[in-house]
């Protein structure tokens, strides 16, 4: 019999978290520790200058020794989704990983992956935001962001969390820090796509050791 998603998941968070709510390096991760070739920074909505991302040094990093950042927001729109997205990547099912440290922002921080990327206006994310304590999945089409769940989440600034993500057709189930939060079904992005990193507004955040694991 096939193991429930949710389960599934579980089984998942707790290899990739350490017991003692530190994190360890994930086993054939993306470490940001070489060329992104075939990553494309992008943006949806807003107004202003593309916000910078890039890999760099961090002494902090999960998979030392580099992390991807957000480094320069560039402009001051509450209403900018900043992107950075791997067009090379083909995820329609499966299972996505990634540790996220929020380290800055006034309006808002944090952030987390997006999936299923057709474009830079259509796509699936899950986020944290520390300053609104909230964690939440979202679909966005055609350029609109529509709220699909949210849960209450006790996350700090300027620390390490894992974002989970597992996607079965139109089940969505979200994890944070090792405990699945969001479980919903939305069928607005049925094909494969790409995967990458999103922000908005203000956030200026680090992302490391991200895992795709595409089911074929």
């Amino acid at each position: 019999m096939k193991a429930p998603l949710a389960s599934t998941l579980t089984l998942l968070s707790l290899a990739a978290c350490s017991s003692m709510g530190g994190m360890s390096p994930t086993p054939g991760a993306e470490g940001f520790d070489g060329a992104t070739t075939g990553w494309l920074a992008a943006w949806t909505g807003g107004f202003g200058p593309q916000a910078t991302f890039m890999a760099k040094a961090d002494d902090g990093a999960v998979s030392a020794p580099n992390v991807l950042a957000l480094t320069e927001v560039n402009h001051e729109s509450e209403a900018r989704f900043n992107l950075y997205w791997q067009q090379t990547a083909d995820f329609q099912d499966g299972y996505i990983s990634l540790a996220v440290r929020g380290d800055d922002g006034a309006v808002d921080q944090g952030g987390g992956p997006m999936w299923r990327v057709q474009d830079e206006n259509n796509y699936y994310v899950c986020r944290f935001n520390p300053l609104e304590l909230n964690y939440r999945v979202y679909v966005v089409d055609n350029g609109v962001r529509r709220q699909l769940g949210t849960a209450i989440a006790d996350v700090e600034i300027g620390k390490w969390h894992r974002v989970e993500v597992l996607h079965e057709g139109d089940h969505i189930v979200c994890s944070l820090d090792g405990k699945p939060l969001l479980d919903v079904r939305d069928n607005t992005i049925t094909k494969a796509g790409g995967v990458g990193l999103w922000t908005k507004a203000d956030a200026r955040t680090s992302f490391d050791d991200l895992t795709v694991m595409a089911k074929r």
